[in-house]
C-alpha cells in the first residue's frame, strides 16, 4: 500500500512538473484566457437576490471580478474586496509563488467608481522578482448594487520602471455575500 501511494504521487509530480506556469498566470502569458475560461460560481455565493437597499449602490465589499483583455482573453479573474476606507484588495487566480495579491485606492467621481493605484509584485516560475503590475479601473456600479462593469489599463514595468507591455480592456463583476 504504501509503495502504491508513493508511486501515485511520483507520477502525479512528475506529469503535473510538465505543466507551465504560464498556462495558469496571465501575468507570463497573455494567452493564458485563450486555454484557462473563467470560473463560474455556484448561485449560492453570489448576492443577486439581495438588490441594493441605499439610493446609490456602493462598489464596498466583496467581488467576483473577470478582467477581459481588448482581444478577448481573459487577462485576470480574482476576488476582489473594495474597503469604505478607499483602500482595494484583490486575490488573483494566480500560483501564489508569482504574486497573486494586488492592492489598490479608489475613489468615487460621480457615478464612476476610479480605481486610481492597483500594485503588484511580478515573479517570474523561479522566484525572481521581474517588476510591478500598475492597473487603473473605472467602473460604474449597476442600480441592484449587485454587478458592476468597466474598463481597465493594466501597465507592466520592468525594473527601472520602464513599460514593456500594456494591456487594456473590460472588467465584470458580481458580488459575493451581502
Amino acid at each position: 500500500m504504501k509503495f502504491s501511494i508513493v508511486t501515485a504521487l511520483a507520477i502525479v509530480a512528475l506529469v503535473g512538473s510538465t505543466l507551465r506556469a504560464e498556462a495558469c498566470n496571465p501575468l507570463l502569458s497573455h494567452n493564458f484566457g485563450k486555454r484557462v475560461p473563467a470560473s463560474v460560481l455556484p448561485a449560492a455565493m453570489l448576492a443577486t437576490s439581495k438588490p441594493a437597499t441605499t439610493a446609490r449602490p456602493s462598489i464596498v465589499g466583496l467581488w467576483h471580478d473577470v478582467h477581459t483583455a481588448s482581444d478577448g482573453t481573459l487577462f485576470l479573474e480574482g476576488y476582489d474586496t473594495w474597503n469604505a476606507d478607499g483602500t482595494e484588495n484583490e486575490l488573483g487566480n494566480l500560483p501564489p509563488a508569482t504574486g497573486d495579491l494586488c492592492v489598490g485606492a479608489w475613489k468615487l467621481n460621480g457615478n464612476i467608481v476610479v480605481l486610481t493605484a492597483h500594485v503588484a509584485w511580478l515573479y517570474d516560475t523561479s522566484n525572481t522578482y521581474q517588476g510591478t503590475l500598475f492597473f487603473t479601473e473605472r467602473n460604474v456600479v449597476e442600480p441592484d448594487g449587485n454587478h458592476y462593469f468597466g474598463t481597465f489599463d493594466a501597465k507592466f514595468l520592468d525594473l527601472n520602471g520602464n513599460v514593456f507591455q500594456e494591456i487594456k480592456g473590460t472588467t465584470a463583476a458580481q458580488r459575493l455575500g451581502r
